[in-house]
């Protein structure tokens, strides 16, 4: 019996001593101010909260981490992306940490209360410190967007997930509305990088004359000619059907599109009022419009009728997508 019991009551420190469980989750960008190569945060949580701290880091680098909290029970973990295992876990080994990051990466110091302060609702007031030096932030490799002035005339999009798209923004950094999209392949006119934090921005123009002009991630773009990409960034315009305003006639809409392949692309409507509405194609599917609308469809044969918030109508054949 005095096993079990002990048993049991090892199980409960156990448990007494895991995060707290994630029911709020907020995500927050961390930037650094022009000339500094750290910041400090301040920042409360109550009970079950938890803050994710997104940063934008490379292999190579050195990241020191110190947390000042008013809660004994309050701590921080560094993860990778969005892994759940934990290059570094502070309810064992403390609130505060310097390392060698492994990987060109998006890191997530996660604040969080224990378990039993965050039963009991408590309030933890604190001030995260962060800096990232050395490694490849002062010695890049050529290979990848690196330079924040010259290099080539032309990138090349590398890098980006199988099935996905690279956002084009209208400035640097994600905060920014998207104005376009490019796939894996594309080539596109360098005009210059800068750092938006701790990650470097790159403004481009789409190759081959396409009005599309905005920011992307450098971390996906590579050193690249200027020669024809084999239809990877195929463009055309043309006349489609289209009814922006409910009740009225269906009037052609001039558009533009840019293809990735596999069903990707970025198709851009002129509206007879004036402006563009965007839509993106991700796998054969219209699944994104500008920032604050809906987007609808069906699909009839190799027809799409569009409905972007329940008014404005688009008729896009197939052809449009896949090219042909």
């Amino acid at each position: 019996m005095r096993t079990i019991s002990s048993l049991l009551i090892l199980v409960a420190a156990m448990l007494l001593s895991l995060p707290a469980i994630a029911q709020d989750v907020r995500e927050e960008r961390v930037s650094f101010q022009p000339g500094r190569s750290g910041a400090d945060i301040r920042g409360s949580i109550r009970g079950y909260e938890i803050v994710d701290y997104l940063i934008d880091a490379r292999a190579g680098q050195t990241i020191e981490i110190s947390l000042k909290t008013s809660n004994l029970s309050s701590y921080f973990n560094l993860l990778q992306g969005s892994d759940p295992t934990a290059i570094y876990v502070g309810s064992t080994e403390g609130n505060d940490y310097t390392g060698v990051l492994p990987d060109d990466a998006d890191y997530r110091i996660r604040v969080y209360l224990m378990r039993n302060a965050a039963r009991r609702d408590e309030t933890a007031d604190y001030t995260l410190s962060v800096a990232i030096t050395g490694g490849k932030a002062t010695a890049p490799s050529p290979d990848y967007a690196d330079g924040l002035a010259g290099g080539p005339d032309f990138w090349q999009v590398k890098g980006v997930p199988a099935g996905d798209t690279l956002n084009v923004r209208s400035g640097a950094g994600t905060s920014n509305r998207v104005v376009g999209a490019l796939a894996n392949g594309d080539r596109v006119r360098n005009l210059g990088c800068e750092m938006a934090g701790t990650a470097r921005w790159c403004r481009i123009e789409a190759a081959s004359g396409q009005a599309l002009t905005g920011w992307v991630s450098g971390r996906y773009l590579v050193e690249a000619g200027a020669e024809p990409n084999n239809g990877i960034n195929s463009q055309a315009t043309g006349q489609i059907p289209c009814s922006p305003v409910a009740g009225q006639p269906t009037p052609n809409c001039a558009f533009r599109v840019t293809r990735g392949g596999n069903g990707n692309a970025a198709v851009w409507i002129e509206l007879p009022a004036g402006g563009e509405r965007y839509v993106e194609f991700v796998d054969g599917r219209p699944e994104i419009t500008d920032a604050g609308m809906q987007i609808s469809f069906e699909k009839i044969s190799d027809l799409y009728l569009i409905r972007i918030n329940g008014s404005e109508r688009y008729e896009i054949p197939e052809a449009v997508v896949y090219g042909g």
